[in-house]
């Protein structure tokens, strides 16, 4: 459940800096770097409070923290590819 509540987190942040972003002038160039730097280091954040507190084997959170980092760049890809406006 924490998983997809995290993917649902990535993907609602993605949202917003895409459509606050363009608004306020950006371009999507800089702001697809800033989303995927931003998401990359929350999800190793993330990562690592799993292995800290939750005790959480190395394995185990790198293969949850490819899937949380690989479902909200996809569909950052998938955008970018479709080029929606």
């Amino acid at each position: 459940m924490h998983t997809t509540i995290i993917i649902s987190f990535g993907l609602v942040l993605l949202a917003l800096m895409l459509f606050i972003g363009e608004k306020l002038g950006f371009s999507r160039q800089t702001l697809t770097y800033s989303f995927v730097v931003l998401w990359l280091a929350l999800t190793v954040i993330n990562g690592a409070i799993g292995m800290i507190t939750a005790g959480q084997p190395l394995t185990s959170e790198l293969m949850v923290g490819f899937m949380v980092f690989g479902v909200p760049v996809a569909a950052l890809v998938l955008f970018m590819t479709l080029n929606i406006a």
